[in-house]
């Protein structure tokens, strides 16, 4: 049979529609994109004949083939595409996961706060119209003892709002060593360019000094930022200006001060011994103007930016038209404060995120052991199970080279063979995320939370129960 006779038996759009498993779906507002998704489906197949990568088939083969393509893509489409996933890779805030995990409270003002109408912008008292978000920044403002705050939708919001506010009619310097590339391939520069009119390169990536910055002054700089370098670092032939230079620096120059310090550190970690960040009332403290954060990265809440520090800066940046485009929803709103209001009452363990990264090894340990156990009881195979010491990771650029120590449950597996039982743990539902280092599967306990520990049994069973047929 010829690519031509093959070609004349693909069926038409109509026909496929007319398919009872298709025709079922066709409502009001489906019947367009259903027939989208058949003619995507006829091309495909068509052009699969004219490269010749399918063996010629029959008119009710191809029609058949199809419909049961363009039926399962609707079977897809009919149910959420957000899957639960068992976090077991011990990076706490896993960014391709949804970085911070929230508490259930937390998740019960945000279901509040979306159920019913809320006094978002109605001071109840006097019956007027006020701002959004003044309980967050009060909260804010008090917990890192700022001057005054202010939240938009996220933290590159946050450095776009601020510098178009202070340096877009004017320059921002900052040093050629902190233009860092983001998630996702987002560029500092790109964002930068963005905002302000001129965007001033100091020092060189390894070395920057005092000197620079003053210089940049000197060119035209009105504003100075100082970025948190997020998943690396430089070391060896180093120089970099501290923030209480830099703070020293505008002030002489009348100059404000901006440190993107990222991850939102508002707990002390150095009294859990964790190192390596600053919490943001210590930056505060250096002097500097002005402090900017992702909410959902350490601090622990929904996905936000915030920015504390001199009140005339965020009264500047809240007249700016921008922020009205940047701002943060009621949900949001609602869960963030929350979370302060943890933080706030000292209930530091109540915020999930919080307690994974100060869970102490020995806890963890404890639990790897617990799992280990309760694995080799439910399988039916005799398996290679042990709990070796390890590292977990705080992630979400944070603390780049201050690993947590933690222990996890090692399941040694045959050549090859590690990476086929991952996937078969991301297969299912809910989805099961490990890391696979040579022939092991690795489960860290740290990101795991307790009442999950069951339901990651059942899975990792019901894994080698689908792993094992398949060897067979």
């Amino acid at each position: 049979m010829d690519i031509q006779s093959s070609l004349k038996k693909l069926p038409s759009v109509e026909k496929v529609l007319e398919d009872e498993r298709i025709s079922r779906r066709v409502t009001l507002l489906s019947r367009k994109g259903i027939t989208a998704i058949v003619r995507e489906s006829i091309d495909r197949h068509r052009e699969a004949l004219l490269n010749g990568s399918v063996d010629r088939i029959g008119e009710r083969d191809i029609a058949s083939a199809i419909a049961d393509e363009v039926s399962a893509e609707l079977d897809a489409l009919s149910v959420t595409g957000v899957r639960r996933v068992i976090n077991a890779t011990g990076v706490v805030l896993h960014t391709n996961l949804g970085r911070a995990v929230l508490a259930a409270e937390t998740c019960a003002a945000i279901a509040a706060a979306a159920s019913g109408y809320v006094d978002l912008e109605i001071d109840l008292k006097s019956g007027k119209r006020t701002e959004r978000g003044l309980r967050v920044a009060r909260l804010l403002s008090l917990i890192t003892g700022a001057g005054g705050a202010f939240v938009v939708n996220n933290n590159a919001a946050a450095v776009l709002l601020a510098v178009q506010t202070l340096a877009g009619a004017g320059a921002v310097a900052i040093s050629r060593g902190e233009l860092v590339e983001i998630g996702g391939s987002f560029r500092l520069p790109e964002i930068l360019a963005l905002a302000a009119a001129r965007v001033i390169e100091v020092g060189t990536t390894n070395r920057t000094h005092r000197k620079d910055y003053e210089k940049a002054v000197r060119d035209g700089a009105t504003l100075l930022l100082k970025v948190h370098t997020s998943n690396y670092r430089i070391v060896g032939y180093t120089n970099e200006v501290s923030l209480v230079e830099l703070a020293e620096i505008g002030r002489e120059h009348g100059v404000p001060v901006m440190y993107d310090q990222g991850s939102g550190v508002l707990y002390p970690l150095r009294t859990r011994g964790i190192e390596g960040e600053d919490s943001i009332e210590t930056v505060l403290e250096s002097g500097v103007d002005l402090v900017c954060f992702s909410t959902d990265k350490v601090l622990g809440g929904p996905q936000g930016g915030a920015l504390v520090g001199r009140s005339d800066l965020i009264a500047r940046m809240k007249e700016n038209h921008l922020s009205r485009a940047l701002r943060l929803d009621k949900l949001t709103l609602a869960g963030l404060e929350r979370v302060l209001l943890d933080y706030w009452n000292g209930r530091f363990d109540e915020i999930p995120s919080l307690r994974m990264i100060t869970e102490s090894i020995e806890s963890v340990r404890e639990r790897a052991v617990r799992i280990a156990a309760r694995l080799k009881e439910s399988c039916a195979r005799d398996i290679g199970v042990a709990v070796e010491e390890s590292e977990s990771s705080i992630g979400g650029g944070s603390f780049p080279i201050n690993p947590l120590r933690t222990a996890v449950v090692q399941i040694n597996l045959a050549s090859d063979q590690a990476e086929r039982f991952s996937a078969i743990l991301r297969a299912g539902s809910p989805s099961v995320l490990t890391r696979v280092k040579g022939c092991s599967v690795i489960i860290d306990p740290r990101t795991i939370r307790t009442e999950e520990e069951g339901i990651l049994i059942a899975k990792l069973a019901e894994g080698f129960g689908i792993f094992s047929g398949g060897s067979d």
